[in-house]
């Protein structure tokens, strides 16, 4: 059940997606109900103040990243779990697959994102410090490209590759961390670039309405951000659709 999840949705048949989004939605019902064994509060943990808990699936125990701090725009500093969240509907709108089953859930009273923890995995820091190669047949650089748009989506500036985990048994990503994503910028990121997507991720951007979107989202940005999110969708797909008309289909979608 617990067993590392396998490449990203868009990467998948149609049999294949279901199943890896029946995995996550199994994930996320454990994240839900699970009894929690204990919670470690005392690691150091950075800014968001995130706690390790470790719950039980009735074979054996599994870890999770609890973040509770909220403290959304426009207060100043923003961080919030709820941004978390969004990140994680976000992903599961578009089928992505990058952001870990992540839920709300109360831990010791309080109310946070509960978060799978990523086992068995290196960062995109680390793997770049030891010139770490993708085996033959990997489509890494194509996981790569969707990150990079989904950090234009999500306006979550990365300041280094630590934020970019990678199964060291399939080279499956994740990209983690969106406490403080979501400012309402309204432009793309320059220090995010991409210039590839999945067909099934194009085909997404354009199928899913801006009603969608805030239905969505709506629990967890203030509308101020979502109107932004709905600002750089339209110019992620006009920039991918000038790249296509520009280099044609096939260098641009996989």
């Amino acid at each position: 059940m617990l067993a590392a999840l396998s490449w990203c949705l868009t990467g998948l048949g149609p049999q294949a997606r279901g199943q890896e989004a029946a995995a996550f939605a199994a994930r996320e019902e454990l994240l839900r109900t699970a009894p929690i064994i204990t919670v470690s509060k005392d690691e150091s943990t950075g800014r968001t103040n995130s706690w390790k808990v470790y719950l039980n699936d009735g074979e054996k125990a599994f870890r999770a990243i609890f973040k509770y701090i909220h403290r959304p725009r426009p207060k100043p500093l923003p961080s919030s779990y709820h941004y978390e969240l969004a990140a994680y509907a976000l992903n599961k709108l578009y089928g992505l697959g990058l952001v870990p089953p992540t839920i709300e859930r109360e831990v010791d009273g309080l109310k946070g994102s509960l978060q799978c923890f990523c086992e068995g995995v290196m960062s995109e820091a680390a793997r770049r410090r030891k010139k770490i190669q993708p085996p033959e047949g990997i489509n890494f650089q194509d996981a790569l490209a969707e990150v990079g748009l989904f950090e234009n989506l999500t306006n979550n500036l990365r300041e280094d590759a630590s934020d970019i985990l990678i199964n060291t048994s399939d080279w499956k990503v994740w990209r983690v961390d969106f406490s403080e994503a979501f400012a309402p910028d309204r432009d793309i990121l320059t220090s995010s670039p991409f210039t590839r997507c999945s067909r099934r991720l194009y085909a997404r951007l354009l199928e899913v309405s801006d009603e969608a979107l805030r239905n969505a989202l709506q629990p967890y940005l203030n509308g101020e951000e979502i109107d932004a999110l709905l600002v750089r969708k339209k110019l992620i797909v006009d920039w991918l659709g000038a790249l296509i008309r520009d280099k044609g289909e096939a260098a641009v979608l996989f």
